[in-house]
C-alpha cells in the first residue's frame, strides 16, 4: 500500500516537471520543430502507409502536433472523445471540424468507431520509459481503454526524445505500448 502511494507521488511530481519543460519547449518554438520531425517520420513509415483507420489526438498543453496528417488522402482519422468516464474514438470529418469536449480538449464530431477497426494509434504522453509505458495526465483514460478493449491496432507513444527516460516506474494499471516515436 505504501509503495503505491510513493509511486503515485513520484508520477505526480514527474507530471508537473514534464509540463513545465514542455511549456519551455513551446516558448522556444522547439515543439514545432519536434512535431515536424515526427510527422516526417510518420509519413515515411510503412505502418502509416498501410494503415487505413488511424487514431490521432488533438494536441493539448503543447503536445507534439500531428494534425497535418489529416490532410493525407485515403485514410480515415479518429480522435479521442471522453464519453462519461470512457474513452471512445470518433471519426474526423473535414467539413465538420472539431468541437470542444471534456477537459477543453478538441474532439472530432463523427461516428464512434469500434476499436477492433483501428489499425494504428498514435498516443500522446508526458513521459515514456524505455519499457514502452507512458505517463499521461493521471486519469487513466488510455490505459482503461486499452485494458477494456481487445486492441489489435499498433499502439505508438508520441513524445519528444528528451521525455524518454526511466524516471517513472509503471504500475499494474499501466498498459504497455508497441513502440515509442520521437524526434
Amino acid at each position: 500500500m505504501e509503495n503505491n502511494i510513493l509511486l503515485k507521488q513520484n508520477k505526480n511530481k514527474l507530471r508537473k516537471a514534464a509540463l513545465q519543460k514542455r511549456n519551455f519547449l513551446a516558448q522556444t518554438n522547439s515543439i514545432k520543430r519536434i512535431s515536424s520531425a515526427i510527422v516526417s517520420k510518420i509519413l515515411n513509415s510503412a505502418e502509416f502507409l498501410i494503415a487505413k483507420n488511424i487514431a490521432l489526438y488533438y494536441p493539448y498543453k503543447n503536445e507534439v502536433d500531428l494534425l497535418s496528417l489529416i490532410n493525407f488522402k485515403g485514410k480515415n482519422f479518429y480522435f479521442p472523445s471522453c464519453v462519461g468516464t470512457e474513452l471512445k474514438f470518433r471519426k474526423y470529418i473535414p467539413d465538420a471540424g472539431f468541437k470542444i469536449g471534456k477537459f477543453g480538449i478538441k474532439e472530432a464530431t463523427g461516428e464512434i468507431i469500434s476499436p477492433k477497426y483501428l489499425d494504428l494509434m498514435y498516443i500522446p504522453a508526458l513521459i515514456a520509459n524505455s519499457r514502452k509505458f507512458r505517463l499521461g495526465y493521471g486519469l487513466g483514460f488510455y490505459d482503461k481503454f486499452f485494458s477494456k478493449n481487445n486492441i489489435k491496432a499498433k499502439k505508438i507513444i508520441v513524445v519528444p526524445k528528451i521525455f524518454i527516460n526511466n524516471t517513472f516506474v509503471e504500475d499494474k494499471l499501466d498498459v504497455k505500448c508497441d513502440k515509442i516515436l520521437s524526434d
